[in-house]
């Protein structure tokens, strides 16, 4: 069975199944199957980048989503270009069995393509700098709904922005919040502000354990109080 046969689930199928996903930002290759063994049974989706791919490649790629057949990889293409190289990038990466790719929302709705069974999330705010994006965030929100893109991704530090894009969108798409742990932003306050999902990487991956930095940081995110997070 392949990667794509057993993992069916698009991301806005996996809310509230879990709260975190693990960014694997790692720069040696055999940390990536060291850190799966020791998360398995706990994650449903994982965050892959431009650093997993030069560091084990397409292959070691590819053979890693089908170790974890039962996770959701969502690549963090943050593609930019336009629709046809955009779309050329995103359908090999759904060859090799990545299931959601994150690109640039202010290039416009005419430069996001359409690629079968893959979901498409639009980078709405950064955590740092982000005048650009924050400049264009009620165009990208709206541009979500008119591509049919799966949601947002918003820095988990911009809770207000968290709220706004939930109020415009509603529940049928997903946001997800990065920065939480080593960038500053506590467990559950994204969560707490209206977001779906919480990317965690270096607090996770810089663990002495691993499996219970992800359980407790699950743990708080699925406790989210708004006003701990004041």
């Amino acid at each position: 069975m392949t990667a794509e046969e057993e993992m069916t689930d698009r991301i806005v199928d996996l809310k509230g199944v879990s709260r975190v996903i693990p960014a694997l930002d790692l720069t040696k290759p055999e940390r990536y199957w060291a850190l799966m063994r020791e998360l398995r049974g706990l994650v449903k989706i994982v965050k892959v980048s431009w650093v997993t791919l030069l560091t084990i490649g397409p292959e070691g790629l590819r053979k890693l989503i089908l170790d974890n057949s039962d996770v959701y990889f969502l690549m963090d293409a943050k593609l930019a270009d336009v629709n046809f190289i955009n779309g050329l990038i995103a359908g090999r990466l759904r060859e090799i069995g990545i299931r959601g790719v994150i690109m640039h929302g202010f290039v416009g709705s005419v430069n996001v393509p359409r690629v079968e069974d893959l979901d498409l999330i639009l980078l709405a705010s950064m955590t740092s700098g982000g005048e650009l994006y924050d400049a264009n965030f009620d165009y990208v929100i709206k541009i979500v709904k008119d591509v049919n893109a799966a949601g947002v991704v918003i820095g988990g530090n911009k809770p207000n922005l968290i709220a706004r894009a939930r109020a415009i969108l509603g529940s049928g798409y997903v946001i997800l919040s990065p920065g939480i742990g080593a960038q500053g932003v506590k467990p559950g306050c994204a969560i707490a502000h209206g977001a779906d999902f919480e990317i965690v990487g270096r607090a996770i991956y810089e663990s002495s354990n691993p499996r219970e930095a992800f359980i407790r940081i699950e743990d708080e995110a699925r406790r989210a109080d708004i006003n701990r997070c004041k």
